[in-house]
């Protein structure tokens, strides 16, 4: 992997993990909307051919015990693969 791959992969997880780190979801009562905000940067990434899979990973490990409402990776990767998929047939 190359500089530039690294800095796209380090930007990637950086607003991922801006999105995680929030606890505006969790006191406004709609975890679940963290986790769809969540998803739609995880889409875009995976549009751009960033390893979404490897964000992911890094911030389902940091904070899954603090955010109980994060899907696993196998999951996400289901969610992630349907509506990719999805825009794909469309394009």
């Amino acid at each position: 992997m190359d500089s530039e791959d690294d800095e796209k992969l380090l930007d990637w997880l950086t607003r991922c993990e801006a999105i995680a780190g929030s606890d505006a979801y969790l006191q406004i009562g709609h975890p679940e909307d963290q986790v769809i905000v969540l998803k739609g940067i995880l889409l875009q990434a995976a549009t751009a051919g960033a390893n979404w899979r490897e964000i992911y990973r890094s911030i389902y490990e940091k904070w899954h015990s603090r955010r109980p409402h994060f899907p696993d990776l196998n999951a996400m990767a289901a969610e992630i693969e349907h509506y990719g998929s999805g825009s794909k047939k469309s394009a």
